[in-house]
């Protein structure tokens, strides 16, 4: 994919890229935090390396299987998941997230930033944990 979008910018004229996650393997049971974590670091780095003299803006975001057990995220305290505080740092060094929005990100797994190309636009990256069903912690 990364190839082939380096491959045919003049052709594809992308101006950015919603990243929506879901990264790690699917075996999610058997997996740990510090895996899941690697897997989006391990793309991260692979975006940094193949699109890096292209013009195009990335808005990522995690997926479900992107925090550690899967589907669940504690919302009890700001900064306290480990992938996301993880992300934060490597999406911050691509200059995906400024540091306002990577302080942002960290307390909650959300962000809000401007479109570069057309600034009465927002993107609102929004985090599914807080309205999956399937995460445990959001059950009182």
């Amino acid at each position: 994919m990364f190839d082939f979008i380096a491959k045919n910018q003049d052709t594809l004229k992308t101006d950015f890229i919603s990243w929506v996650g879901d990264n790690s393997g699917h075996n999610v049971w058997d997996n740990t935090g510090p895996e899941i974590t690697k897997d989006t670091l391990t793309i991260t780095d692979m975006w940094k390396s193949k699109m890096k003299d292209l013009d195009i803006d990335v808005f990522p975001i995690q997926g479900n299987h992107d925090t550690w057990p899967v589907n669940v995220q504690d919302f009890s305290a700001p900064n306290i998941n480990y992938a996301i505080n993880h992300y934060k740092d490597a999406w911050t060094a691509t200059n995906w997230l400024s540091a306002d929005e990577a302080t942002e990100f960290a307390k909650w797994g959300y962000y809000s930033k401007p479109f570069r190309f057309n600034p009465k636009g927002r993107v609102i990256a929004v985090n599914m944990q807080t309205c999956n069903n399937m995460n445990w912690w959001l059950l009182d």
